[in-house]
């Protein structure tokens, strides 16, 4: 197989600022493990550059204050209220933002009376209030505000409902901020088709939730579609804002992968934290970074509730010491090696998937390969068509036994021959993902 990376083909500029992670405010206290290390050094280990906060479904059941809205005092309402773990208020969660030089991305509460107790008057309230605590009071300028979570779960509201509902939370949060950055969620071209024609004028961004592996059964399933379109959600997305929003609204709007994971909901294949779910998370997020109209994505999520599942369950990106699990690792991998532009990589064929980045000035690449293969090993010839004279590689290998391996492990391995702006050969193990750091 002979790949091509063309260094002066870039599909996307700004990559190493797209890929972040939801967090927990729940549970993701460093007081709730005095014994761990602390967040924050996890957080810069994954690299993410954003961070979603206080997290999904649990920001609608979140008083992040009380009235007159002047100091954080972050409260879990109905059924959250009974989990435990000392809460992160809205001045941690900025801490830990400002600690990693992330991107604050902050989900404003709403779900129904019904639901919550809480009227759609008080959560407006309660957003504006936020939005005049962060940005006019502490200056944080948090910029990107997304209305409630999964809004088309649940029975929060039709459709055409939610877009009156989000155009008053739009038009009180940026009455306090004019310059906030206002989203909000749908999934399918059902909800778009009757959300977006009245919703679109007040919003600069729709967010989704992408959970890609339905009745896939096993790892299996992947090397053998590996060639079909895992992220067609988000493509339904992008093609219903050019149908369904009004005409001036269409070239502004963005897609937010609010939350991403490899999850089955069958349960056919199990939420296991295993290699096979880290190596579609990878891979999730390379499909991603090439929709140019995909403003960020965000693994879901630092953790769950329960600590002691973690090796056992795909919702944890961090174990109980907040050290790194393999779903985790699946976007250390983007964060550890990633430049600021993706470039363009032709060739792949068989289980072999390909991606690169390459710094601004051309002098550095990264690629990555990756073989979803259970059995078969695969020799690549990359060739690199490229202005700069490369003179150097450094390798890693990501890999394990199976893809139910628990403990994949990240090494360096023996760097290939770069000669004549050629490598080649690079063998690429099966169910594993080669990394070449070029210079």
């Amino acid at each position: 197989m002979i790949l091509t990376v063309d260094t002066g083909n870039v599909v996307r500029k700004g990559a190493d600022s797209f890929i972040g992670i939801n967090l927990n405010y729940i549970r993701d206290e460093d007081a709730n493990r005095p014994k761990a290390r602390p967040l924050v050094d996890a957080l810069k280990q994954l690299n993410g550059r954003w961070l979603r906060y206080p997290g999904g479904e649990k920001s609608d059941f979140y008083s992040w204050a009380q009235p007159p809205y002047d100091k954080p005092s972050a409260q879990s309402i109905g059924e959250y209220a009974d989990y435990p773990g000392a809460r992160m208020d809205f001045d941690a969660y900025m801490k830990v933002v400002q600690s990693t030089a992330a991107e604050p991305y902050v989900v404003v509460g709403y779900d129904s009376l019904k639901r919550t107790g809480v009227t759609k008057e008080d959560w407006i309230k309660s957003a504006a209030g936020l939005v005049r605590y962060a940005n006019i009071v502490r200056k944080y300028n948090v910029r990107y505000w997304e209305v409630g979570n999964e809004n088309w779960h649940n029975g929060t509201a039709t459709p055409t409902e939610m877009a009156g509902i989000v155009r008053e939370f739009s038009e009180a949060m940026k009455a306090v901020d004019p310059s906030i950055m206002v989203g909000s969620s749908g999934s399918d071209k059902k909800w778009w088709s009757a959300f977006l024609p009245a919703a679109a004028p007040h919003l600069d961004f729709v967010s989704l939730s992408l959970y890609n592996c339905y009745n896939w059964k096993s790892y299996t399933y992947f090397p053998q579609n590996l060639r079909s379109d895992t992220i067609a959600q988000v493509h339904e997305a992008l093609e219903s804002i050019e149908r369904f929003a009004p005409p001036a609204d269409r070239a502004r709007l963005k897609v937010v992968v609010a939350e991403t994971n490899s999850k089955d909901y069958t349960d056919n294949w199990k939420d296991k934290n295993n290699l096979g779910h880290a190596l579609v998370v990878f891979d999730t997020f390379g499909r991603l970074m090439k929709e140019g109209k995909v403003q960020a994505a965000m693994l879901w999520t630092t953790r769950w509730i329960n600590d002691a599942e973690a090796t056992q369950c795909q919702w944890y990106a961090l174990d109980k010491d907040n050290g790194v699990l393999p779903v985790g690792m699946g976007i250390e991998l983007w964060g550890r090696f990633i430049l600021p532009e993706m470039i363009q990589v032709r060739g792949e064929k068989e289980s072999i998937v390909a991606y690169a980045c390459r710094s601004s000035d051309e002098k550095r690449v990264t690629l990555w390969l990756l073989n979803a293969s259970t059995s078969a090993t695969s020799t690549v010839e990359v060739r690199l068509n490229s202005s700069t004279t490369f003179t150097g590689i450094k390798a890693f290998r990501f890999g394990g036994n199976s893809p139910d391996d628990e403990a994949p492990a990240l090494q360096a391995v023996s760097a290939p021959l770069l000669k004549d702006q050629t490598i080649p050969s690079v063998v690429c193990g099966p169910i594993s993902i080669t990394i070449l750091q070029i210079e």
